[in-house]
């Protein structure tokens, strides 16, 4: 999970981090926990990039539901389509202390 920058007016930093999951049978929604090392506290996610594999058409408006935030670690709920066995990944951009 690579720091992409540090704003040196005020020491936020920007980090990416990358999460995987398989999509089970019947699935209406995916709830993946993102976690950020280099961080002690997440201000805000910047960005949010979902692909799947095999290839596979997804719906992204209204994609994500809902954002946690504790401490260096992000819950994203995410409204999906039945993907059954379809790996999605989400690659995250977020700001923090």
């Amino acid at each position: 999970m690579p720091i992409i920058c540090t704003l040196h007016r005020d020491g936020r930093t920007i980090v990416k981090s990358t999460v995987s999951q398989v999509v089970q049978a019947g699935a209406q929604g995916l709830y993946l926990t993102v976690t950020f090392p280099e961080l002690r506290t997440v201000e805000q996610i910047m960005h949010i990039e979902v692909t799947t594999s095999p290839k596979t058409w997804i719906l992204t408006a209204g994609l994500m539901q809902d954002k946690t935030y504790l401490g260096n670690v992000v819950g994203i709920s995410l409204k999906i389509d039945s993907l059954a066995g379809t790996t999605l990944s989400a690659e995250v951009l977020a700001i923090g202390f």
